[in-house]
């Protein structure tokens, strides 16, 4: 029997093991985690009965194999939700699909709505370049994002780290307000010491052209 050594304990992780382990009699899975929790960024906390998200992170896949692996886990809703009732919203249901107010294993189908708090003013996330975005930065700090913009299309860093990558594309300013906080937070690291090629997927969902308020699925199941 061979052993299989995954590290992390988030959704790739678990996926991965979950996969091999259809397999179990050939292996044996053993999967690191360094903190007490199951589910990574994308895990569901349950704080005094009230179930919190830790990050704004959801689910999509443009690939129906992946969809349908999920889907398999954790059946998308197939009733409102009681956000959906309080809202008067309303969520394209799955036929025959569970009632989230009585499961736990629902995949909830939700408006792809996120925000940035920065300097007591919210950005769209994906950030997007249009004419609200330029009055929150205020006029001095678009020119000073606008000049960092020029400079760093006219002198290229050398691409050794994330911090570069994304300076070389969207200048420094605009790296120092909505880059580099948010991705040391997120990995854990400054983007100095995480390397470059994270850069290409991450930059694609962080800004766009215009705004991308297409529905997604959020799952609420908390690891077991």
């Amino acid at each position: 029997m061979k052993t299989v050594i995954i590290i992390g304990a988030g959704p790739a992780g678990l996926t991965a093991a979950k996969e091999i382990l259809k397999h179990k009699e050939e292996y044996k899975v053993i999967i690191l985690e360094e903190s007490y929790e199951i589910g990574g960024i994308s895990r569901t906390i349950n704080y005094k009965g009230n179930r919190m998200d830790i990050g704004g992170h959801r689910f999509f896949s443009k690939d129906e194999r992946v969809m349908k692996w999920w889907t398999e886990v954790l059946p998308l809703q197939g009733q409102p939700s009681f956000d959906d009732k309080m809202l008067g919203r309303e969520t394209k249901l799955a036929e025959g699909g569970p009632d989230p107010e009585n499961e736990d294993k629902v995949m909830l189908v939700r408006k792809r709505v996120s925000r940035i708090y920065y300097k007591r003013k919210f950005f769209d996330y994906p950030v997007t370049l249009k004419a609200e975005t330029l009055v929150n930065m205020g006029f001095i700090t678009t020119v000073k994002a606008g000049i960092s913009y020029l400079y760093s299309v006219c002198k290229k860093r050398k691409e050794e780290s994330l911090e570069n990558f994304y300076i070389n594309r969207f200048g420094k300013v605009l790296y120092s307000m909505f880059f580099e906080g948010y991705t040391e937070k997120l990995r854990g690291r400054h983007p100095r010491e995480i390397s470059a090629d994270w850069g290409g997927t991450a930059s694609k969902r962080f800004i766009y052209p215009c705004g991308n308020q297409g529905h997604v699925c959020k799952s609420t199941t908390e690891p077991q």
